[in-house]
């Protein structure tokens, strides 16, 4: 169960926090704290019981108590102590604001999709922070060992979202945190700088005992990085599985690209995708034109090249000359690299947009047939199947891709938006959009519709307020125009909210 207070989202099973659809770094202490708090809603809670909750059969001052509160405070943005608040010279209590919500926002047990074993996390290596080239190398690395043991059916790999985000942690907590995320083991790696390229040592660890189960160092010229990746991916499948299907890792190219030039523009222009800001995609344009100059038959950089230009054109709404040479360029890429997973999931995800839903169907299959535990295959594919009208499926396969990325990237909580709006779930619904950073109109447009097929009708009003204060032109006619639901109903459901939210008649707040 997932608890929201305003804009934080307290994922108890987990041991979660997240503003606005991000990680918020949180001490064990703060976390304890915080979630004692939460559990006991409305109760003025004395500093003693506050004690024995988080440093039982511990000796501290009440300064350590002070601090404590003052970073929840501080993590769920209780700044004037609204919700955190001060009884005087009796103790503290949370008092819940109105839009205080219990919502499951991910799957119960991990039983709700495959669970196979063991669960890895590779985290990123410890890297000298001046040698501006070995760190998108090396970060590259990892994500290109993450794919790998990915195509080992018998070996499940907790995502890189995921894992870059618990690498986040102290190492004092690291452990525990890799626990509550289900990982099983551990692998970590040092990166020193030698006369002719690295020396880089690899230690997997089981996460329960801190037992190491293999370690290696791995001396290597920088031109000889794609080895190193193969290497370590074996060296970790073999050293966790008895019976590792061979066949699955020969079948890997050893190289998203021919060169270093080409591999480190593609990484940092994948990197740019992934992130938020002003002229972030067009940024990740260039570098992945540069890797094209270095490498043009790099099936990779032409799949990311043309997912660039659909987000930079507007996702859907992209014009179609856009979408058409977007796809061309995708189905180039998969002809270039037909074994790589993720050139299928970017042509999927560009039929969809053109609403060319069988083709879309038989790439995302292809996708998971390559790399059936690739966390944002299963969550784009999840997406896919909810605007086709198949909600439990759905929001099964989401359920899946969390499971493997439990601290995915945000736009998770939209494709899970989608699947619960499907199947009539519109609490549920609007906490998942509400999980999201960028409020732009269409989100609000999201939430009033939630809001309003779940009777808050005044909640629905005041969110389509806020979306036509951003966006005056936008109507509800262009919102369903936009929508990519294959059935007609799921359409008219979305103008029935809105209409119900008096979207177009432009009305205030109140």
């Amino acid at each position: 169960m997932a608890q929201q207070i305003g804009s934080a989202v307290l994922d108890l099973e987990r041991g979660t926090l997240r503003r606005d659809g991000e990680i918020v770094p949180v001490r064990p202490k703060t976390f304890d704290l915080l979630a004692f708090l939460v559990r006991n809603p409305s109760r003025v809670l004395s500093k003693d019981e506050l004690f024995q909750a988080v440093w039982p059969h511990t000796i501290v001052t009440e300064d350590s108590l002070t601090q404590c509160i003052r970073d929840v405070r501080k993590c769920i943005g209780d700044e004037i102590q609204s919700l955190v608040r001060t009884v005087p010279r009796r103790g503290y209590m949370f008092q819940p604001a109105d839009e205080f919500t219990s919502v499951s926002l991910a799957p119960a047990t991990a039983a709700a999709g495959r669970t196979p074993e063991p669960m890895i996390a590779i985290l990123p290596f410890d890297i000298n922070a001046d040698d501006a080239t070995a760190k998108p190398l090396f970060d590259g690395a990892v994500e290109e060992i993450t794919n790998a043991l990915s195509y080992f059916k018998t070996v499940a790999v907790l995502a890189r979202h995921s894992a870059f985000a618990l690498a986040q942690h102290s190492a004092q907590d690291i452990w525990a945190t890799a626990v509550r995320l289900g990982a099983d083991y551990v692998a970590e790696g040092t990166v020193e700088s030698a006369p002719d390229g690295y020396s880089t040592r690899v230690v997997l660890s089981e996460t329960a005992s801190g037992r190491r189960v293999w370690a290696h160092t791995f001396s290597f010229q920088v031109s000889d990085i794609f080895a190193f990746q193969r290497t370590v991916a074996q060296r970790i499948a073999g050293s966790l599985v008895a019976n590792i299907e061979s066949a699955a890792m020969r079948r890997i190219s050893p190289a998203p690209a021919a060169n270093i030039t080409a591999y480190i523009h593609i990484l940092r222009g994948i990197a740019l995708l992934r992130s938020y800001g002003e002229r972030v995609n067009h940024e990740a344009r260039d570098h992945l034109l540069k890797a094209l100059e270095s490498d043009p038959d790099s099936g990779l950089a032409h799949a990311y090249l043309a997912l660039a230009d659909t987000i930079i054109g507007g996702y859907s709404s992209a014009p179609r000359s856009v979408l058409d040479e977007a796809r061309d360029r995708a189905l180039h890429a998969t002809a270039l690299s037909p074994d790589e997973a993720r050139c299928h999931r970017i042509l999927a995800l560009i039929l969809l947009y053109q609403s060319d839903f069988d083709a879309a169907a038989r790439h995302f299959a292809r996708a998971l047939e390559l790399n059936p535990y690739d966390a944002d295959t299963l969550a784009q594919r999840g997406f896919f199947e909810a605007i086709r009208g198949h909600g439990e499926t759905g929001l099964a396969l989401l359920d899946e891709a969390t499971h493997l990325n439990p601290m995915h990237p945000t736009w998770y909580y939209f494709d899970r938006g989608e699947a619960l709006l499907v199947l009539g779930r519109y609490q549920e619904a609007a906490v998942a959009f509400s999980c999201l950073p960028r409020k732009s109109a269409w989100f609000w447009a999201r939430l009033a519709t939630c809001y309003a097929l779940a009777g808050e009708i005044d909640r629905a009003q005041r969110c389509a307020w806020e979306g036509r204060q951003l966006e005056p032109g936008l109507t509800v006619q262009a919102i369903v125009a936009d929508l990519r639901f294959e059935r007609v109903e799921d359409r008219e459901r979305v103008r029935s909210g809105l209409e119900l939210a008096n979207w177009d008649a432009g009305e205030t707040a109140g």
